[in-house]
């Protein structure tokens, strides 16, 4: 199992370097539309679908929103629903078991379009910064920074439980790890890129709320994996589960990150 494992992630780092570095914009649109097609499939299993022919069409039917929201400009105006998407979310994940709407099929599925498509959306107004690069990898040095501290740190000091029913294993003492080690991360990035004051405490504002909305991506997909019974959303990467394992931070995180760029001004 290990080594599959280990293959599995070295073709998805080879993967990544080639989207972020290689791919021009249309490219990367149609590439990134790929994965959350293949998201929309696992998250149709998340809702409760039981028939590979409904998550089939399901999967098409993100990738029909992609084109008409790609069609008609509409990227950045989905990006004004993603707070409004994750406070549901996390009105969902601390009253859950108890809570009734998100265990309805439609409602898991309407959610999924609007969490997909938002993602999908964030990462296409970013490409068209010219500092692409810059932020991408500042975002995702917040996801992987906010995940591997509260590893840690949770594993070290981890006793208070964040989701006792949701993720058992997920501590706040591992939230606040992760925290601190993304400011840590900003700290660094902010000297490095000769930021102003006023301009590093943005930063750090905006990684804040990054990362801490990363969390609550990874504890909704838990809430609906427990709720179906199931440990990964699929098989698609052998080792790792399926896609919506891989991305379910990105998808809180990618919508509320270049929202927040943009409203301060920096894309």
């Amino acid at each position: 199992m290990l080594l599959p494992r280990i293959l599995s992630a070295i073709v998805m780092a080879v993967l990544f370097v080639c989207a972020v570095f290689v791919l021009e914009a249309t490219s990367f649109i149609f590439a990134m539309a790929a994965v959350v097609v293949l998201a929309g499939w696992e998250w149709a299993r998340l809702s409760g679908v039981n028939n590979q022919v409904g998550r089939v069409v399901f999967a098409l039917c993100i990738g029909a929103v992609c084109f008409l929201v790609l069609n008609n400009h509409l990227q950045e105006m989905s990006l004004y629903m993603s707070p409004i998407l994750w406070g549901l979310a996390l009105y969902w994940v601390t009253r859950y078991p108890t809570l009734l709407v998100w265990k309805f099929v439609l409602s898991r599925l309407l959610f999924g379009v609007l969490v997909l498509i938002s993602t999908w959306s964030a990462l296409v107004v970013l490409k068209q910064s010219n500092d692409f690069v810059v932020w991408v990898l500042l975002l995702m040095g917040l996801i992987w920074g906010a995940d591997s501290g509260a590893y840690f740190a949770g594993r070290a000091f981890g006793k208070r439980k964040l989701a006792r029913f949701v993720s058992p294993g997920k501590s706040w003492e591992g939230v606040v790890g992760g925290l601190v080690l993304t400011q840590t991360g900003v700290i660094i990035f902010a000297f490095l890129s000769d930021f102003s004051l006023s301009n590093w405490c943005l930063l750090a504002v905006i990684a804040l709320v990054t990362s801490s909305v990363s969390v609550l991506g990874d504890l909704t997909e838990s809430l609906f994996k427990r709720h179906e019974g199931i440990k990964d959303s699929s098989h698609l990467i052998p080792g790792h589960g399926g896609v919506m394992d891989r991305v379910d931070s990105l998808t809180a995180a990618a919508p509320i990150y270049v929202l927040l760029l943009s409203l301060v001004g920096w894309l």
